[in-house]
């Protein structure tokens, strides 16, 4: 309720208005918890959510051999096996990415990842790909729907050699090799819980060979809580 009073002071009106005890501006925003986010409608940050996130990946293999590498092209008998071809390049066989991810922070994403090959590398007589590791996705714009971010990680590579005779003949070895991945991309998300990836990078192995993968990858990632 509120009182109104007028005064009439030389032909002159002056009128105000004095609110009533407990009344209060109706416009009055909402009072914040100490400590507490406020989190908006447009809000994507992703602290202290877990990830899950699935992509396919595809690219192009270039190979340089040591001596005892698996070859990476045909063996032409007319040549020792030192002899062989040392650089090659081809396609990738596609593969899957699996990652399991914890953001601690809304700008950083750990995560462990599982790579398989969907198909033999018939270039180089090798199984399908067999890859574990770990790495982190570092965002830009990190509380927006389009994220930019760039993905170091290490990873082992596990898979061995396939049967064919030819690729026998200089008796390679197939070792487990080490791989440093670098990729930088782009994410969008859908909801605070579901978004979609696309990256580019280079993944590289120097113990079996000196062999690095230009990929391409794309995906969908869920979130939770």
């Amino acid at each position: 309720m509120e009182a109104r009073f007028t005064w009439a002071v030389l032909g002159l009106s002056i009128s105000f208005v004095v609110p009533a005890l407990g009344d209060e501006p109706a416009t009055r925003p909402p009072r914040a918890e100490p400590g507490v986010r406020t989190e908006h409608a447009d809000y994507f940050g992703h602290g202290l959510q877990f990830g899950l996130r699935a992509g396919l990946v595809g690219g192009y293999n270039m190979i340089l051999r040591y001596d005892q590498s698996p070859l990476c092209a045909a063996y032409k008998a007319d040549k020792a096996g030192k002899d062989q071809q040392k650089f090659c390049g081809h396609g990738a066989p596609l593969a899957m990415d699996l990652a399991l991810s914890f953001a601690p922070l809304d700008f950083v994403e750990p995560y462990l990842f599982l790579r398989l090959g969907l198909a033999r590398e018939v270039e180089t007589d090798t199984l399908p790909l067999k890859v574990v590791g770990a790495g982190a996705r570092i965002y830009t714009m990190s509380d927006s729907r389009l994220k930019i971010f760039v993905e170091p990680a290490l990873a082992w590579e596990l898979e061995h050699g396939g049967s064919a005779a030819d690729y026998r003949r200089n008796r390679p070895a197939y070792k487990n090799d080490l791989l440093i991945h670098l990729a930088a991309g782009a994410q969008f998300d859908f909801a605070k819980y579901v978004g979609v990836f696309v990256d580019a990078g280079l993944t590289t192995g120097v113990l079996r060979s000196i062999h690095s993968e230009l990929e391409l990858q794309g995906g969908v990632q869920a979130r939770f809580p």
